[in-house]
């Protein structure tokens, strides 16, 4: 069966996170082979979460069930932070 990207984590120590969450759930998980490098054994970077094809769906109902709202940044928030680097330049 082949894999497909269920999402990206910001990086590996999020996505190994969320990768047990949904393994915990009887899911199989992994990060893509290749993004999980890093110079001190950890990734800074964002790294792709892979499932096999089959499992998408219930994959991502797992992972909706705890980033809830209140892990999105608030309304506003990006047009705000625009502002304060347009200041900054």
């Amino acid at each position: 069966m082949n894999w497909e990207v269920l999402t990206t984590a910001p990086d590996q120590l999020i996505g190994e996170s969320w990768c047990g969450l949904i393994r915990t759930a009887g899911v199989n998980c992994r990060i893509q082979p290749g993004d999980a490098v890093g110079f001190m054994g950890v990734s800074v970077f964002p790294v792709r979460l892979m499932v096999k094809a089959g499992e998408v769906e219930l994959a991502q109902s797992i992972l909706d069930q705890y980033l809830g709202a209140d892990e999105e940044p608030p309304e506003g928030y990006l047009e705000e932070s625009e502002e304060v680097t347009d200041k900054l330049d």
